[in-house]
């Protein structure tokens, strides 16, 4: 896990539901959704398709950068069912993310990403 100033930063998979994050300590993050959804014995397996240096885009992988300041997160993606904005925000532990998502206005709070790679 590379550090900054003597912080660790997100690096690994994280998952809720369908929705999964890949972050890389450079403020990269790949945003994409799995079905069904990956728990930590699929870690491994999205870990091999889900990368930045992909020979060829993957449809519906999100590329964005994220913040990250004293344990706070934050990022912005784009929606993968309309063309919107999402915003999410909170938290960083090494082997969980909270988040609250705000999407057009509407808030799902304490969104817990549970990392399912490298575990």
């Amino acid at each position: 896990m590379a550090r900054q100033r003597g912080r660790s930063r997100p690096s690994g998979i994280y998952a809720a539901g369908p929705q999964v994050f890949r972050f890389y300590p450079d403020g990269v993050v790949l945003d994409v959704l799995v079905k069904p959804p990956p728990g930590p014995d699929e870690g491994q397996a999205v870990a091999a398709w889900l990368h930045r240096d992909a020979p060829a885009p993957l449809n519906g992988v999100h590329v964005a950068r994220y913040d990250f300041s004293e344990g706070a997160i934050s990022f912005t993606t784009r929606s993968h069912f309309h063309n919107g904005v999402i915003d999410l925000r909170g938290s960083w532990r090494r082997d969980y993310l909270t988040l609250d998502l705000r999407d057009a206005g509407r808030v799902q709070p304490g969104l817990r990403f549970v990392r399912i790679w490298p575990i």
